[in-house]
């Protein structure tokens, strides 16, 4: 095939990135603050500090007062590097008496990220170091400071035409959680189908703030500014429903029934709060764990479109392949929901046979058969496929 089958018109595909480092390679720095302390490169998968003589760092009483000394507990806390993700550092509190970050108790046995420029401290708001780390993906603006002061970012989820997402940590709590950063494009009227004109990146935030639903994608905040727009939304790290397609004999007609029939309880949620998808896809549905018995959240409402049920739409947009002939036939003026329903039809159709109803080599083509239904259920991949599964394929879109 020319295209990508998960290729929206509005071109927002994501682009998985993935990064590898050797151990021996320096992933930070701790920059001494007083004149008895040495900077330490940190190359090794942990470091301790404290009076202990096996901590890597000891603290020596001969180079403190004793009012300092004192305050210090044999093993003080403990700096590691998360052993899956190259670009998240953690700081362990194991004293009595106290370790601050930027001036912030952590508390005893607690762990929380610790981010490039951080300021260490211990026993009475002794600063001692300041962290430098080696692996910082992204300057430090690129999330505004309201979001800086809580989220640590790492590495890139997807990339589209308006944006894109990072994996971010909770600093205190060290919960991962996904950040949209979505940037506005110019407020003209010339401009108003762009994905990214404020008015419509104002519509799929008011559809997130609407949303409450287990197997939707839940948004936590929403920050501003001039130029931006973050969403701090729920991770999930279970992967995309397409992958899980496109990954061989593991997505059995059971298994297909039971995720597809979680995807139609979102749908049927969204239709009934007035907001049509319409770019409903395997790449758009993320699965929580990698079990065949997985529970899915649905995401991505950068197309979607909020009505009061009476509206109908006009707009050319979602996802070539699943797109519903109404959306495409020029003599169909205005659609309705029911295009989510089409596209419902067209992803069962994949999950079953792992194949696409509708293929060719450029669009008007491919237009031209999803416009007059043509598509076929016969070779190989249906053999095993029951008569049920078919014909719900046939009543729910396609046919």
């Amino acid at each position: 095939m020319a295209e990508d089958h998960n290729e929206t018109i509005s071109d927002e595909s994501p682009r998985n990135l993935e990064t590898a480092m050797d151990a021996t390679i320096q992933w930070g720095r701790l920059i001494a603050c007083l004149p008895q302390l040495d900077s330490v490169d940190l190359i090794h998968p942990s470091l301790r500090l404290g009076r202990c003589d096996k901590c890597d760092i000891v603290i020596h009483k001969s180079k403190f007062l004793p009012d300092q000394i004192n305050y210090i507990s044999k093993d003080h806390f403990l700096i590691t590097k998360d052993p899956d993700d190259m670009h998240i550092t953690y700081i362990t509190d194991l004293s009595k008496n106290g370790t601050f970050v930027n001036g912030d108790l952590i508390g005893r046995d607690r762990t929380i990220i610790l981010q490039n420029n951080d300021s260490i401290a211990i026993g009475e708001k002794l600063q001692v170091y300041v962290f430098k780390s080696m692996t910082y993906l992204v300057d430090e603006n690129y999330l505004p400071p309201s979001l800086r002061k809580i989220y640590e970012p790492s590495r890139l989820l997807g990339i589209g035409a308006c944006g894109e997402v990072r994996l971010a940590y909770e600093k205190l709590s060290c919960e991962k959680y996904a950040i949209k950063k979505i940037i506005k494009g110019k407020n003209t009227p010339s401009q108003i189908e762009n994905i990214n004109h404020p008015s419509r990146i104002q519509v799929e935030l008011d559809i997130l703030q609407r949303l409450s639903h287990p197997l939707i994608v839940n948004m936590r905040e929403i920050v501003e500014t001039e130029n931006e727009v973050f969403v701090v939304l729920e991770y999930v790290d279970g992967g995309e429903l397409s992958k899980k397609i496109s990954c061989g004999n593991t997505l059995t007609e059971s298994n297909t029934k039971f995720l597809f029939y979680q995807v139609v309880l979102a749908v049927q949620y969204l239709h009934s709060e007035g907001i049509t998808h319409r770019d409903l896809k395997p790449g758009n549905v993320l699965l929580t764990t990698s079990d065949s018995q997985n529970i899915i959240k649905l995401t991505d409402f950068g197309l979607s479109k909020l009505s009061d049920g009476y509206d109908m739409m006009r707009t050319v947009c979602g996802t070539w392949y699943y797109i519903a002939p109404e959306v495409l036939n020029p003599k169909i003026l205005e659609y309705d929901n029911q295009v989510d329903v089409w596209s419902l039809g067209v992803m069962l159709f994949y999950m079953l046979s792992k194949e696409l109803p509708f293929q060719a080599v450029d669009r008007s083509t491919l237009g031209r058969l999803i416009v007059t239904g043509t598509y076929s259920m016969l070779g190989p991949p249906w053999f095993e496929v029951s008569a049920a599964a078919k014909d719900l394929v046939k009543k729910d879109a396609v046919g």
